[in-house]
Parts: C-alpha cells; sequence; structure tokens
C-alpha cells in the first residue's frame, strides 16, 4: 500500500504526464493541497520535492511551484549556451562545481586543444541546473595559463565567457560538436538525478577563440528526459 505522499505524487506525477498540468504551470500551493487531499502540508512537501528530483517541477521559493518544460529545446550553434536558454524560459540558472583542479594534459586532452601533452590545463566539473533541477553535468578543460589566477576565478565567476570578455580575449566559439548516447555510470544518475535506465545524450565540443586557438574541451551528459538538441548552421 502506498504512503499519503506516494499516492499524491503518483496523482500529480499522471496528471503532468497528461497535461492536465501543463508546462509552466504553477500547481496548488501546499496549503491549497493539504486541505483539498486531506493531508498534512509535511506530505504535500514530500510529494513535491519527490516531483523536483525527478526533473518533473522546479520549486521556486517564495513563488511556488511549477510544471517543469520537459523536452527543453536547445538550439546549438556556434555561441549558443544551455543557461542562457533556461534564462529565456524564465528558469533561474545556476551552475554547481564537482571538482576544479590543475593537471598535466593527457594525450586526448592535449591534441584537443592543441598543447604538448603534460602541459598544465584546468579540468573543471560541473552541474548546470534550471531551479534546483540538474540538467547538465559536464567536464571541461583549458590551458591553464590562458587567464591569471584562472581556477579561482573561474570557481567564482561560475562562467568561462565572462572571464574571456574581463580579459580582452573576445568571444568563445564552438567549433565542433559531437553527440552520441549511453547508459549513466552510478555518479552521474546521482549527480543528474536520472533513472539508471534512461540513456544519457554525450555531447563532446570544442571552443576556439576568434583568432583561432583551441581554449576549451568539453565532455558533458544531458539528461535526454529534459533536453532535445537541434542544430543550427
Amino acid at each position: 500500500m502506498k504512503s499519503q505522499w506516494e499516492a499524491l505524487y503518483v496523482e500529480l506525477r499522471d496528471g503532468i504526464r497528461s497535461r492536465r498540468y501543463a508546462p509552466g504551470q504553477r500547481l496548488p500551493t501546499e496549503h491549497e493541497l493539504s486541505a483539498s487531499n486531506g493531508v498534512s502540508r509535511n506530505t504535500v512537501r514530500r510529494a513535491y520535492l519527490a516531483l523536483s528530483q525527478d526533473g518533473l517541477i522546479r520549486i521556486v521559493n517564495g513563488r511556488g511551484s511549477y510544471v517543469m518544460e520537459n523536452g527543453i529545446v536547445y538550439e546549438i550553434d556556434a555561441v549558443s549556451r544551455f543557461r542562457d536558454v533556461l534564462d529565456r524560459l524564465g528558469v533561474d540558472s545556476s551552475s554547481r562545481v564537482i571538482e576544479s583542479l590543475v593537471e598535466a594534459a593527457v594525450a586526448e586532452v592535449a591534441e584537443k586543444l592543441e598543447l604538448p601533452e603534460g602541459t598544465l590545463v584546468l579540468r573543471h566539473t560541473t552541474v548546470i541546473l534550471g531551479g534546483e533541477v540538474p540538467f547538465i553535468l559536464t567536464t571541461r578543460y583549458f590551458p591553464f595559463d590562458l587567464i591569471p589566477d584562472f581556477e579561482n576565478r573561474l570557481s567564482r565567476k561560475g562562467a568561462f565567457t565572462p572571464l574571456l570578455r574581463e580579459e580582452g580575449l573576445g568571444d568563445l566559439h564552438r567549433v565542433s560538436t559531437t553527440v552520441g548516447a549511453r547508459m549513466p555510470r552510478d555518479d552521474e544518475a546521482a549527480l543528474l538525478a536520472c533513472p539508471h535506465n534512461a540513456p544519457l545524450l554525450d555531447v563532446s565540443a570544442l571552443g576556439r577563440l576568434s583568432g583561432g586557438r583551441a581554449v576549451e574541451w568539453q565532455q558533458a551528459v544531458m539528461n535526454s528526459q529534459l533536453i532535445r538538441l537541434s542544430f543550427s548552421a
């Protein structure tokens, strides 16, 4: 027998999947659902938390809970950024640093960044979130000598493109993108809060400055339940 919060979770989940609750729609408040279903507000809160962890809703402190725009289309071109897509949809975007360290470039990374093997690079792994929902887990490699105090400044800023502009290096242009699909590892499923049996989009991309220097090699996995990729010339 399902507990009260599980029964409420299933009812809301099915309502979202059937489009009874439309993408972007504000869900009833905890007080309203508590009164209409004869359950405690803690029961409602737990059901909403489970929906949020499944990427079905986003909870905005002080504003309420909203049905997630499932199947967000990420149109990839030379300068597009996923956080810009979320911002246009009115979803608060952020990034959480998982790991950031300086290391010697292994052969693959050195080849992509056109550096001698063993050159110092900054490896920076983050999760990109919309509201509280994790969408993308990405590991990016940069030439360590590109920007003074690179590791600390990138961790504080949370974004690479503004740092390039601060240093007068210009804009970053994506020059190649490769997309595949695979099942998630345990750590990826945990960080993206996605099922182990749902494939991830596996994306690699190279970024260059306008002068041609390779400055970013990115390997990312994306929650395929939440993101669809579209490519434009």
